[in-house]
């Protein structure tokens, strides 16, 4: 089956990543460009030989279209998501799922408008709805979580986390896919309304603790160290590497995609997660980053911005707590 993607707002992570993402599947066709400046829209549906529109409405009354795919920004997200969810569109969108101050100040208010997506969405039996947290497809996570998941490091205890500031909605997103629910987070940062270095102590359901800590200015862009009972893994970086050890062993095992022939990249980790998200489609199958993941990512942030601002522990306040739950293994 070829499906039809219709891609709704066209600057930057649009024009430069979604876009050619999804011409690249095959079983992908772009057939229409929507954005509000007409010279991007036009533009974009030059270059796929698509229709341009300017007006979203007008797009979804007159295209027939599978996909939605909504790089968009986050104060835009829910109303363009939900206008597609309710004429059966598969979702493709940015994270976070919505956020008034702007992604990196989550706060409570805001996870009722991710919750409000997810039911919607969860009305329309057979759609997807994908979250582009791109770290998902890089090769060496991909390569941390199936040593984890083999068990030789044994059951999960804790993580040591640090992040560059920007990808600090991914690196949640990736706590959790490594470690599991999280119940609780105390935190602090330098500065309540910028938050540009902040701190978090995290609570898992099963027990263990990580601790998560950001920087605006930062050599790494993130470094992961998942702790078990047995060993330890190490995550470095987008198309980085991975390297993992028995805590009674001086054996130290190297994934270094740094020296693999097909070198990961910023840009190939879109297409690897795009990929996935339409092979999910045509499998009927759980896709890593859905609209669940998009929630809990925001249920755990706003209560890392509210214990900032509190001083004090904040419980995750999960919706649907038995929905969207990452095994470790």
């Amino acid at each position: 089956m070829m499906y039809k993607v219709a891609v709704i707002g066209y600057r930057a992570q649009g024009s430069i990543h979604h876009a050619p993402a999804f011409a690249r599947v095959p079983d992908c066709r772009i057939v229409a460009i929507c954005d509000v400046v007409e010279d991007r829209a036009k533009e974009g549906a030059e270059k796929y030989g698509a229709t341009a529109y300017m007006d979203v409405d007008k797009l979804l009354e007159q295209e027939e279209f599978d996909i939605a795919n909504i790089p968009v920004g986050e104060k835009y997200r829910h109303e363009l998501v939900m206008k597609c969810l309710r004429r059966g569109k598969h979702i493709f969108t940015e994270k976070p799922l919505a956020a008034e101050d702007g992604q990196f100040a989550i706060k409570l208010s805001d996870v009722p408008v991710a919750r409000e997506m997810v039911d919607e969405w969860q009305k329309h039996e057979g759609l997807q709805f994908g979250i582009c947290f791109g770290l998902h497809a890089s090769a060496n996570v991909v390569r941390a979580k199936e040593v984890i998941a083999g068990g030789e490091l044994g059951d999960f205890a804790g993580m040591h986390v640090i992040t560059q500031h920007n990808s600090w909605n991914h690196i949640i997103d990736l706590v959790r896919y490594f470690g599991g629910e999280v119940t609780g987070v105390a935190a602090y940062a330098d500065d309540q309304d910028e938050m540009s270095a902040k701190t978090a102590t995290l609570k898992f359901e099963n027990g263990g603790l990580a601790t998560l800590a950001s920087y605006k200015r930062l050599a790494l862009q993130f470094q992961i160290k998942w702790i078990g009972t047995k060993g330890e893994i190490i995550v470095n970086n987008i198309a980085g590497d991975a390297y993992w050890y028995l805590h009674d062993s001086l054996e130290t095992r190297v994934y270094d995609e740094t020296r693999t022939v097909k070198r990961c990249s910023y840009k190939a980790i879109f297409e690897g997660l795009i990929a996935e998200f339409v092979s999910s489609i045509r499998e009927g199958s759980d896709f890593v980053a859905d609209g669940w993941a998009g929630l809990r990512h925001m249920e755990i942030d706003a209560a890392i911005t509210e214990s900032i601002r509190t001083g004090q522990f904040a419980t995750v306040n999960r919706y649907r707590p038995e929905m969207g739950r990452r095994p470790i293994g």
